[in-house]
């Protein structure tokens, strides 16, 4: 089976309604959520913030973050026309990261150049203070719809896509369970 995306639901696995937190899956793999999703006014704008990633460690790369943050940004996009402009606010702890001589100012140059790489302008990269760290920083910028930036998300959402996948093929496919002694001894009183 070829890898086609992430799922996007809303809260329960039920279908996603704008302005709810939303939940990104890969299969029935919870892989995060999405937990702020605020509408303007006139519904033309949104403003997402606070992604959480179920585990990074597990997830194994900063690629797969990459991924569900591309992937949510394209969803909107996708399934909303009528918004012309979409605040991104990325903040979550990363602790593998931030616990590293220099890791805050790292991981806030990564999504940085992660948020440009898909159109987003205005990018800000701005201190907070965080109780567990002496450097956290938040950074944020405006993705405006315009045909060069759907163009370049979609780029990059493939990307991303071919990367995951070719991280999940090459992953041995899991050992059998071993039998317990309860079924080993069950199969020889069978024959």
């Amino acid at each position: 089976m070829t890898f086609q995306g992430l799922r996007i639901a809303g809260p329960r696995s039920g279908p996603y309604v704008l302005g709810e937190p939303l939940d990104v899956f890969d299969d029935q793999l919870h892989l995060g959520r999405l937990n702020q999703v605020s509408t303007s006014p006139d519904g033309g704008e949104l403003r997402l913030e606070d992604f959480r990633t179920t585990d990074l460690k597990r997830l194994g790369t900063w690629r797969t973050a990459r991924l569900i943050v591309v992937e949510v940004l394209s969803f909107f996009v996708d399934r909303y026309p009528a918004i012309s402009a979409i605040g991104i606010v990325l903040s979550a702890d990363i602790e593998a990261f931030e616990a590293q001589e220099e890791g805050a100012t790292r991981l806030a140059g990564a999504r940085a150049r992660m948020l440009q790489s898909v159109g987003v302008q205005d990018i800000q990269v701005m201190p907070r203070p965080h109780p567990r760290h002496a450097a956290h920083f938040v950074v944020g910028g405006v993705w405006l719809y315009n045909r060069d930036n759907a163009r370049l998300l979609t780029d990059v959402l493939q990307e991303e896509r071919a990367v995951y996948a070719g991280r999940l093929a090459a992953v041995p496919p899991a050992e059998p369970l071993p039998r317990s002694m309860l079924s080993r001894l069950l199969s020889k009183d069978r024959g």
